[in-house]
């Protein structure tokens, strides 16, 4: 999961609530299950078992590159809560996320993580020594690996061990699953070669490397692959793997997190100040400045706006080239950037924007990606503008709750300009559009059915 979010002093944390009260008040739409529709109402309610659901439960054992404890919504919530309420089980095998964690079996809402040590160190050496005791991990685990014990092994965005599992699983007479949910080989290709990796040469190897696992060894010889968006699936059809061999199963969100908050919007007049926002990394290799400089036009043009950024980056550089650009276009007083907060937080803080932006640099990496904060954005009752990734356009054209543009500040601050000059009603109409939508296809309970399903057949297949 995307990391969570916090603040900077530019509007106050205390501004911030004082708006979220004041939007409450105004609001005439909410997001509580009285006022929707009845025929999206999802009422199972997640960690409790279903009764009309088939008896037969999915032993599974996975393999996860994100450490412990996770907060990867989609393996978090949906293996970990909605799999799991069902009567399932997906015990996982992961890294510890810092070096304090104890190693050994954890028992974690009612399934069994088995963590392995670590190495946080940030020198090339830490990093050797923490790759090296995942793996060692990662075969211990495969001991576990039994019929008696698990139906199937299923391993995420990981190679060496995904080759030694699937070996293991076809001499033991269980199916094996491979889960991609990113581009790993790709996107490390792309550092390397932009030079922005830290180690670029052993970043390039690494990439090689793992795309020739990946394509030659591991898709083809899986019993079946899971992908995160429709134009990954095409990449990797590409790629010689058969296209009803994968099943694209997209980001969503779990609806208890949203239920908290009243859908957005303000019925306030188009001379006050309206505040644009975005949810996500401030990394160097999303572009995040564009925001910046489509403030900048939009503030030319006389707009009262102001930019507030929930999140951070991993390089404390990436943050002060924003405010230095900020500044350099003397829009710094308008801007609010921050540091990692707790999700909740994070969602309170974006649920209070007037027009959300969910920016994707368009890179043949990020093309293939599932985006997670356009369908919060769309859960919170709040308009989005997005930019014309495949995913992005599919899912507003769908739910006429945005606009998608070409990538550039230019075309950002057309969109926002429109959109501000929107009636309030207007506004809070596509932001309701956007919340119903995402009840009717994108919460974790939606996507756990369809996936319970074709893990059953599949199971079931000789």
């Amino acid at each position: 999961m995307r990391r969570c979010w916090a603040t900077r002093e530019n509007l106050s944390l205390v501004s911030i609530a004082r708006r979220a009260r004041k939007v409450r008040a105004q609001m005439s739409v909410t997001a509580t299950p009285s006022t929707v529709p009845s025929e999206v109402r999802h009422t199972r309610t997640p960690g409790r078992a279903d009764p009309s659901r088939p008896t037969t439960p999915i032993r599974m054992l996975f393999f996860v590159r994100e450490a412990f404890p996770t907060f990867r919504v989609d393996v978090d919530i949906l293996f970990g809560n909605e799999l799991l309420g069902r009567g399932h089980q997906t015990d996982f095998v992961m890294q510890g996320a810092r070096e304090s964690e104890p190693a050994g079996p954890r028992s974690c809402r009612g399934r069994t993580v088995w963590v392995g040590r670590t190495d946080r160190r940030g020198s090339l050496l830490g990093r050797l020594r923490r790759h090296c005791l995942d793996f060692a991990h990662d075969l211990r685990c495969l001991r576990l690996v039994r019929p008696d014990r698990y139906q199937a092994v299923q391993v995420r965005d990981k190679f060496l061990v995904a080759i030694i599992a699937l070996v293991v699983a076809r001499r033991r007479g269980l199916k094996f699953f491979y889960w991609l949910s990113f581009p790993a080989p790709e996107s490390q290709l792309l550092r390397a070669r932009e030079g922005i990796a830290r180690y670029p040469r052993l970043t390039m190897l690494r990439a090689l490397c793992s795309r020739w696992l990946l394509y030659t060894w591991i898709l083809p010889r899986s019993d079946h692959v899971f992908v995160q968006s429709e134009r990954m699936k095409t990449h990797v059809a590409a790629r010689g793997i058969r296209p009803d061999k994968m099943t694209v199963v997209p980001m969503g969100i779990d609806r208890s997190e949203i239920n908290v908050f009243p859908l957005s919007g303000k019925a306030e007049n188009v001379a006050s100040a309206v505040t644009l926002g975005y949810l996500g990394t401030l990394n160097a290799q999303r572009r995040i400045g564009v925001l910046v400089e489509m403030l900048s036009v939009l503030r030319r043009r006389g707009l009262c706006v102001r930019l507030l950024l929930v999140g951070d980056a991993d390089d404390s550089r990436d943050r002060l080239y924003l405010e230095r650009r900020a500044a350099e276009l003397g829009v710094a007083e308008q801007l609010t950037i921050t540091g990692f907060v707790p999700r909740a937080k994070a969602l309170a803080l974006i649920s209070t924007v007037d027009i959300a932006f969910s920016p994707f640099y368009p890179t043949p990496v990020l093309e293939m990606c599932s985006p997670t904060k356009l369908v919060e954005y769309l859960a919170l009752g709040i308009p989005v503008v997005a930019n014309d990734q495949p995913e992005q356009r599919l899912i507003l054209k769908q739910c006429r709750a945005g606009v998608c543009v070409p990538w550039g500040a230019r075309h950002f601050a057309r969109a926002a300009e429109w959109l501000v000059r929107r009636p309030p009603l207007e506004r809070q109409a596509m932001g309701a559009r956007g919340a119903r939508w995402v009840l009717e296809h994108r919460t974790y309970g939606r996507i756990a059915d369809e996936l319970e399903a074709k893990y059953l057949r599949l199971l079931h297949q000789p």
